[in-house]
């Protein structure tokens, strides 16, 4: 059973995570950036089509006269008097992804008139902010101070992010960085290119000048645009979110995605219901309007916490993998797919919908011509289910797959249960791609007004999180991680689990973590501790970075 993987001397939950104190989202809103199998060239010119971007988490920021402030997925930044006329005016696309070394920003923008009269082109340091522009805010080390200072009131944020900018003609600005150094080589880079629409900006940016953050990592994210019309300053920004130089305000950004292991179990009674006695030993997915990750083109990601979210609880058993769906909904429509049937726009109803990419092998844009083994399974709140995009497998109780609902004070359920025969028959351990959806209607067109989701974007496996079949022990959710420690020539950590001492082994890797080679580590002792607490003991590797996992039988 694969557990947390633990880097030396910090330790926290997940599959991995390396910095306990970046692993909290903030009440704004989340994104993340995906691993890629090669890095960009930073050359201004972005291809979504070419692996280099195509593999990237991307996301949009338009206009939406239909909404309070006119733009969707976004909102008016520093300095702005007005929003965008329309999508020509101003309005762009985020693509964000990491490698090893670096993260690698990327945004395409429209914008039908170009101004670069202020700072010139290819200089350092000047009034950026006055031309159309590309700013991008990072907080490396997720510190949320109310102000990002680089003149020593605050020093610990030098190292740890800060404003990178370039503008239309490839002047750039770091001096609220701490002025780490531009350069191709250098600690960040970026360049720019005209479009028939606008321009590209593409960004490098080594993740030592970011505070080091490892996957698993949430880190403070924004990135705003300037837009200037008449060359005598700009008109507006728009940004994803927050205000500039605020680390309080800005996003979160998730380095890798998310992940879950389900614990293997006795099979849930699939009846819409959610007896939490059913679903022992799993973790809860909690999620909410800040830590959502949403769908733009179905809607706007700007909703009061009270008006939707979901807790979700996974397991497994021989047959079959089990998803509990308890849904907070402060208005439940059903006015498309009729109850009981199938393959109907259920997407335009409440509705939860769960994705699985059973080869994990992050493919891209999901069709059942291509993989008809896997795919798209929903149920409505009112019965209606879907499962085309999964190649039409049997619908009931001993079928393919099943799932029932019923409705609560505060929204509605729903549990399935999907055979790991519609799966490629995922043995114990096995990690597949993973995603749970939700649709929200509050009967307005278009519907739904929005949908919302756990780590991914609905029918792309590049973006799934990542979903892990444990081979039961009894450890699964119920393992959690203490601490750890260097002390002396030993390194130390405590579990806390109900298991044995004898059932668990340490297991280490070094290097890249995109590609670990696990060992056991030899010599581990485990000293009993408070109650349900374990401690490890073993000798300090001689390389750094190491990380660790705990496994159970």
């Amino acid at each position: 059973m694969r557990l947390p993987v633990v880097p030396l001397a910090v330790l926290g939950l997940s599959i991995i995570v390396a910095h306990p104190d970046r692993a909290t989202y903030d009440d704004t809103k989340t994104q993340f950036a995906t691993l890629l199998d090669q890095p960009p060239l930073i050359d201004g010119v972005i291809d979504p089509s070419a692996a280099e971007w195509g593999r990237a988490s991307t996301w949009e920021i338009t206009v939406d006269p239909n909404l309070a402030d006119g733009i969707r997925g976004g909102a008016t930044g520093d300095g702005a008097v007005n929003p965008p006329a329309d999508n020509d005016d101003l309005s762009f696309r985020v693509f964000a992804a990491y490698d090893t070394n670096n993260l690698y920003i990327a945004v395409r923008v429209r914008d039908s008139i170009i101004q670069e009269d202020d700072a010139v082109a290819d200089s350092a340091n000047g009034n950026t902010w006055m031309d159309d522009s590309v700013e991008v805010f990072i907080d490396g080390d997720n510190s949320n101070f109310a102000t990002r200072d680089t003149t020593g009131t605050n020093p610990e944020v030098v190292g740890s992010g800060g404003q990178f900018v370039i503008t239309v003609n490839n002047a750039y600005r770091e001096a609220e960085a701490g002025n780490p150094g531009y350069g191709e080589t250098a600690a960040w880079f970026a360049k720019t290119s005209r479009t028939d629409t606008g321009y590209d900006a593409e960004f490098r940016i080594a993740l030592s000048t970011l505070g080091n953050p490892k996957p698993g990592d949430i880190i403070g994210f924004t990135v705003g645009v300037n837009d200037d019309d008449d060359g005598a300053g700009g008109e507006r920004q728009v940004i994803w979110i927050g205000s500039p130089h605020t680390e309080a305000t800005y996003g979160n950004l998730i380095i890798q995605g998310k992940s879950y292991t389900a614990p293997k179990t006795s099979p849930p009674t699939v009846d819409g219901t959610i007896n939490t006695n059913e679903y022992p030993g799993a973790a809860e997915i909690k999620v909410n309007t800040f830590n959502a990750i949403y769908d733009l083109p179905s809607g706007d990601d700007s909703w009061e916490p009270t008006d939707h979210g979901f807790s979700a609880w996974v397991v497994h058993d021989a047959d079959a993998i089990y998803v509990a769906v308890d849904v907070t909904d402060d208005t439940l429509v059903n006015d498309t797919a009729a109850a009981g049937s199938e393959d109907q726009n259920t997407w335009e109803d409440d509705s939860v919908e769960i994705f699985f990419d059973a080869q994990h092998d992050h493919a891209g844009q999901w069709t059942n011509a291509r993989e008809p083994f896997e795919g798209q399974y929903v149920f409505t709140a009112n019965g209606a289910w879907r499962d085309n995009e999964a190649n039409n497998p049997t619908f009931g109780a001993t079928a393919d797959w099943f799932a029932a609902t019923s409705q609560t004070a505060a929204g509605y359920r729903i549990e399935f249960k999907v055979k790991k025969s519609a799966l490629l028959n995922p043995q114990d351990g096995a990690t597949l791609g993973f995603h749970i959806a939700v649709n929200d209607d509050d009967g307005t067109l278009p519907a739904p007004k929005t949908q919302f989701g756990w780590s991914g974007i609905a029918h792309n496996e590049t973006y799934y999180g990542h979903l892990t079949l444990s081979a039961g022990g009894g450890g699964g959710g119920n393992l959690v991680i203490n601490g750890v420690r260097s002390v002396g020539s030993n390194i130390e950590f405590s579990v806390s689990t109900p298991n044995a001492a004898g059932t668990h082994v340490v297991q280490q890797t070094s290097g890249n973590i995109a590609a670990p080679q696990w060992t056991n580590v030899p010599g581990v002792t485990w000293t009993p501790g408070a109650a349900g607490t374990l401690t490890a003991v073993f000798a300090k590797p001689s390389t750094s970075p190491t990380f660790y996992r705990v496994a159970i039988p």
